[in-house]
């Protein structure tokens, strides 16, 4: 199972140091396999806002499109997803990001001046689509610092649970299991409710 320590810390109320967590709940008898960044290594990415999406004039299945990272001008993007929609929120890697071992830099694509790159969930390492830009959605500025927001600054531990520790098997469980072996206490995360009107009736039968 993989937790991420993020998690953990919402139910202890405190900061946690993934090594030393790993050891813990290691000697406590649910052994941490591993622990892994929760996307690959990246730096300097924020979320952009595309402005305007354009054929490309040289290429058939390339786009043109304006890009809205926070700074004073819109920034030229080629793009080939085809996902890539006006007003779409997206990872943005401007010139001098790292995305994993790449550093963006400004380079002409089929004669058109690209300064950036919109990323996939498969180049962040948050999924395996590598198809189309990951859709973020809106109620975020754009040039907000992308691991702040989606909180990518983050650890997995792989635990591998034995069957008899089926108490585990969850969030909640693991982290009742560290605040017994820390002595701590569970903290009471806020409820939400969700408020659903029916314009309709139906039958139901057993």
């Amino acid at each position: 199972m993989r937790i991420c320590t993020s998690w953990l810390e919402e139910w202890l109320g405190e900061p946690l140091d993934s090594e030393r967590l790993a050891e813990a709940l290691t000697m406590a008898g649910l052994e941490v396999e591993g622990i892994r960044p929760v996307c690959a290594p990246v730096s300097g990415l924020v979320v952009g806002q595309v402005r305007s999406v354009q054929p490309h004039p040289n290429a058939d299945r390339l786009k043109l499109c304006e890009v809205d990272a926070g700074c004073a001008e819109l920034l030229p993007v080629v793009c080939g997803a085809p996902n890539v929609y006006k007003r779409m929120h997206a990872p943005f890697a401007p010139v001098g990001a790292r995305v994993g071992d790449l550093e963006i830099n400004e380079i002409e694509i089929r004669g058109e001046t690209s300064r950036g790159m919109l990323c996939s969930a498969a180049e962040l390492g948050l999924g395996e689509d590598a198809a189309g830009i990951l859709d973020l959605g809106g109620g975020v500025a754009a040039g907000t610092d992308l691991a702040e927001y989606l909180e990518l600054d983050d650890a997995a531990l792989d635990l591998d649970l034995t069957p008899n520790r089926a108490d585990c098997f969850s969030v909640l469980g693991v982290a009742r299991e560290l605040a017994a072996i820390r002595g701590g206490v569970l903290q009471a995360l806020p409820k939400s409710t969700v408020a659903v009107d029916l314009d309709e009736t139906f039958a139901v039968e057993v």
